[in-house]
């Protein structure tokens, strides 16, 4: 076995351990975990075995096996960006949420609320 092998095998194993050790900070439903080990068992046999990935693509109708990597990764990467897109526009949308009511509640501890009499003491309109 070559050094590269090694090195992948190591850092595939590597990166799953630290996933799993990590729950708290990561928060990987089972599913997810379960298509992760997937996933990991699937790339260290492909590096072990490159002709794997090429019968896969023979199968799928697909002119090389890293053709096949390739477009398999950019489906990954399409879809892990629109699901960061949309769970950062949740983040926003909350956030805003969160600000506004602390405005209003800042105003009226401060102010008292519209239409009090306190509020209108308070302005000098009364």
């Amino acid at each position: 076995m070559t050094l590269i092998k090694v090195v992948l095998v190591l850092s595939f194993l590597g990166l799953v351990v630290w996933a799993f050790r990590n729950r708290g900070r990561v928060g990987l439903r089972a599913g997810t975990r379960l298509l992760a080990l997937i996933l990991t068992a699937a790339a260290i046999a492909s590096v072990l075995q490159p002709d794997i990935a090429q019968r896969a693509a023979n199968v799928l109708g697909v002119t090389r096996g890293t053709d096949l990597v390739l477009y398999g990764l950019t489906v990954v990467f399409v879809l892990t960006s629109v699901g960061t897109y949309f769970r950062f526009r949740e983040q926003d949308r909350r956030l805003v949420e969160i600000v506004r009511s602390g405005a209003i509640r800042d105003s009226i501890l401060s102010e008292g609320m519209p239409g009090s009499k306190n509020a209108d003491t308070q302005t000098g309109q009364e």
